[in-house]
C-alpha cells in the first residue's frame, strides 16, 4: 500500500517504497469471467513461465491497431507475467520499469477499442486524450468493476521499490484492487492511461497518448 507520509502531488511523487502493483495471483480472483469478445477492464489469466507457472489475472486496456494488427494494450508488469493469456493470444512485448505498458495479440479480433461498465453496457472509445487535474473520469477493472473521482495530478513518478519506478503518470482518488492492473481511464469516449498501481485511496495511470505514439498504434 502506499504510505501517505511520502505522498506529494504537485509534481513528483517520491518515497513511496511501498507502492502496490495490482497483478492478481488466481486464489483472489476467482469467478472472473472469460469471454472471446475483450473490452477494456474486462479480466485477462495467464500463468508464469518457469517452475513455479504461478496463474495470475489482470485486467484489458484498450484495444490497438498496429500496422493493421490488432493488440490488447495492459500494463507492462502485467505481461512480464505470462507467455499467453487465456482466450486473447500471446504477449508481445513489455516496458517496466519507467513506463508500465505492453501488448497482448489479440488472436481472436475483439471489435472496436470499448470499456465495460459492468452494468450490461460498454463504453466505445473513440480517442485518446490527457485530462485536467480536477477533470472527472472512470476507471474500470476486473476486480472493483467500474469506479470513478477526479484527477489529483499530471506527471507524477511512483516508487515500488527495488529500484522500480514509472515517471509520467496520471494520479487520481479512484480505489483499485489486486486485479485491477492494467484497465483503462477514461471519460466518455476518450481514454486516457492504463492503471498501474495504487489502493483503497489513490492510483496511478500510464497515460495513453505516448503510447500510442511510440508503438505507432491507433484505437481499433
Amino acid at each position: 500500500m502506499f504510505s501517505h507520509s511520502g505522498r506529494r502531488l504537485s509534481g513528483v511523487l517520491l518515497s513511496l517504497a511501498t507502492a502496490t502493483l495490482l497483478a492478481s495471483p488466481v486464489a483472489s480472483a476467482a469467478g472472473a469471467n472469460q469471454q472471446s469478445t475483450v473490452h477494456g477492464g474486462d479480466a485477462m489469466y495467464t500463468v508464469s513461465p518457469g517452475p513455479g507457472r504461478e496463474p495470475y489475472y489482470c485486467s484489458a486496456g484498450f484495444a490497438i491497431v498496429v500496422k493493421g494488427v490488432r493488440y490488447i494494450l495492459t500494463a507492462g508488469h502485467c505481461t512480464e507475467h505470462g507467455l499467453d493469456w487465456k482466450d486473447i493470444g500471446a504477449n508481445l512485448d513489455t516496458h517496466f520499469p519507467g513506463t508500465d505498458y505492453g501488448r497482448i495479440r489479440d488472436a481472436g479480433g475483439s471489435g472496436p477499442s470499448s470499456v465495460d461498465l459492468y452494468d450490461g453496457r460498454t463504453q466505445r472509445i473513440l480517442r485518446a486524450g490527457i485530462p485536467r487535474v480536477g477533470q472527472a473520469v472512470c476507471r474500470s477493472g476486473m476486480t472493483t468493476k467500474k469506479k470513478c473521482g477526479k484527477v489529483l495530478g499530471l506527471g507524477q513518478t511512483v516508487d515500488y521499490g527495488a529500484g522500480k519506478q514509472v515517471v509520467g503518470t496520471i494520479a487520481t482518488d479512484i480505489p483499485v484492487s489486486s486485479g485491477d492492473s492494467g484497465g483503462p481511464l477514461f471519460a466518455g469516449g476518450i481514454g486516457y492511461g492504463v492503471l498501474s498501481g495504487g489502493n483503497s485511496q489513490v492510483s496511478f495511470y500510464q497515460p495513453l497518448p505516448p503510447v500510442l505514439a511510440a508503438y505507432g498504434a491507433s484505437l481499433a
